[in-house]
Order: C-alpha cells, then sequence, then structure tokens
C-alpha cells in the first residue's frame, strides 16, 4: 500500500489511466472503455478484473469518500449491476483528484487508508468517519472514534479490542426506527444490497408464517434456525426506497416493537458478522502516520 494515500497499486493505477484519458473534475466525463484500454495497455489489467475495481472506487456506499465521479448506470444500492463499460462514463472525483496529486508528489499525503480501511474490498480492516481521522492527525490525537460505516448503521462488538490491535468480530447491523405499527430499516451494513435484505426477510417471514406441516418448506428446520412453526412478529417486508433507504417491516397486531426489532435483528444480512484486525493499534498508526508538509491534510479537509 502506498505510504503517501493507502492506496494499492491498482487503485493508484485506475486513477492515473482516468486521468490520462482527460477524466479530471470540472473536465467532461470520459468514456469508461478508453479508461480500460489505458490500464490494459500500460499495465496488463484486463477489463473483466478492472471494471469491478472501477465500480468499487465510484460507490459512495461502498466508500466514505469516493474516488471516481462516475455517469451512466454503475449499479445501485438495491443490487442492480452496472451497464456495460461501452454506455458508462468517469472522470475522477475531487477527492480522487488529491490523491492521484500526493501519489505524485504534487501535493501532501492523504490519509485514505486510515479511512477507507479494506472492508470495503473483503479485506478486515474496517473503515472510520474521515473528520475524526483528519481532526486526529492535525490535533496530534490518539483517537479517531469507533468504525463509522459509509453506508451508516451500526458496529457493535469488541470494538476496544479491535483498537488495540487485537482481532475482533463485529456485528453491523441496521439502523432500526419504530414508526406506530411498523419498524424502518434506513441503513445497511457495508456490503449489504437492499433487494438481498428484503428477500431474507420475506423468506424468514414465509417460514414462520406457515405451519410446519403445510409450510411449502416441510421437512427443514426454517431459517437461521428458527422453527417452521414459530410466529414472527413481523407480518410482511416491503421496500420503499427512493432517494434513500427505507425498508418497512409492518408488525403483527399487538406485537411488541422492542421484541420485534430484536426478531428483524436476528436475521441476516439486517446483521451481518466480520472478523476485523488493524494492522497495528490504531493510536499507533495516527502517531506513525507522516503528513508531511501538512498540505494533503488541509486539502482533504477542504473537500469535507
Amino acid at each position: 500500500m502506498s505510504a503517501r494515500t493507502g492506496l494499492g497499486a491498482l487503485e493508484v493505477a485506475v486513477l492515473a489511466a482516468v486521468a490520462e484519458v482527460g477524466g479530471r473534475p470540472g473536465a467532461g466525463h470520459r468514456w469508461t472503455t478508453h479508461v480500460l484500454d489505458v490500464l490494459e495497455s500500460e499495465q496488463d489489467f484486463g477489463a473483466r478484473y478492472a471494471y469491478p475495481l472501477l465500480q468499487d472506487l465510484a460507490a459512495p456506499w461502498r466508500r466514505h469518500l469516493p474516488l471516481l465521479d462516475p455517469s451512466g448506470n454503475w449499479g445501485t444500492k438495491h443490487g442492480d449491476p452496472a451497464a456495460d463499460a461501452r454506455y458508462t462514463e468517469v472522470r475522477l472525483s475531487e477527492v480522487g483528484a488529491l490523491a492521484l496529486a500526493a501519489e505524485r508528489g504534487e501535493a501532501g499525503p492523504v490519509p485514505l487508508g486510515l479511512v477507507e480501511g479494506s472492508l470495503y474490498r473483503d479485506g478486515p480492516v474496517p473503515p472510520f468517519a474521515p473528520d475524526r481521522v483528519l481532526e486526529a492527525l492535525m490535533t496530534g490525537g490518539a483517537d479517531a472514534g469507533p468504525p463509522v460505516l459509509p453506508t451508516g448503521g451500526t458496529v457493535e462488538g469488541d470494538i476496544e479490542a479491535l483498537l488495540a490491535g487485537r482481532r475482533a468480530r463485529l456485528r453491523l447491523g441496521c439502523t432500526v426506527v419504530v414508526e406506530p405499527g411498523r419498524l424502518v430499516l434506513t441503513e445497511i451494513p457495508l456490503g449489504v444490497t437492499i433487494d438481498l435484505l428484503v428477500e431474507h426477510l420475506a423468506n424468514r417471514i414465509a417460514v414462520q408464517r406457515a405451519p410446519r406441516h403445510t409450510s411449502s418448506l416441510a421437512g427443514c428446520d426454517g431459517v437461521d434456525g428458527i422453527p417452521g412453526g414459530a410466529t414472527a412478529p413481523v407480518l410482511d417486508v416491503r421496500d420503499e426506497s427512493l432517494f434513500g433507504i427505507r425498508v418497512v417491516c409492518v408488525l403483527r397486531a399487538g406485537a411488541d416493537p422492542d421484541d420485534a426489532s430484536r426478531w428483524v435483528r436476528s436475521v441476516w444480512p439486517v446483521t451481518v458478522e466480520v472478523d476485523c484486525r488493524l494492522p497495528a493499534p490504531m493510536r499507533r498508526r495516527l502517531a506513525a502516520w507522516d503528513g508531511g508538509d501538512g498540505s494533503g491534510l488541509a486539502a482533504l479537509g477542504a473537500l469535507l
């Protein structure tokens, strides 16, 4: 990983390729296929592998600070796939341009690795809030707070062990809001799509709605170890997401909202568990990070 940004070599190569075809902030978007052609010719990095990487770097539900500014259909939080690269365009985001400048020595180092971690690409390092990381580095502080997901939601587990550099199992969960007669999920764990969430909730409701001897799933023990004959406190689930996330769980008449909330949170992927570990204690990571002349930190602060 680069000491100047915390990005991997291929991520830096993507930024350089986008810049090479003229895709800088303020300029027009450039065809994604042109970027992929540069990556293949200069890095021997084929489109089938490179395009998903571009999608990760562009998605605000994968990173706190997307490095690419996409145009066209680049996929959705519902889990819809991106369109073929022939039909999409891209340019550097302001943060992406700053990261590339830092890599080239045109600006001071930028702590993207401390912010984003590697969980967004299925690694073990969770992300942290950009403003907390920046504040700690600019003031010489030793605390950047607990992990914070770009998707929002809850992060629970042995946070103290994680920050001390030990392996910890974290539970990433949806934000559950109580409304009259319903629970509303407004934020989801990193890596979980809305469609997957609704599908698993609907499956659990269906299993627990039907008597075991008449269930179409007769012969199994239900979902996630819940008996098929148990009664769910949730009657129905529907996706009302438009601009944000709004997954509505309609409560059964008389259901206790707290009991229903516990039931909803017991369903994967309303709650997911991940094993996480920092490469060093967070205090040491912050102290060891070299911000150079501080120009990268100042520039990043202006973008937050």
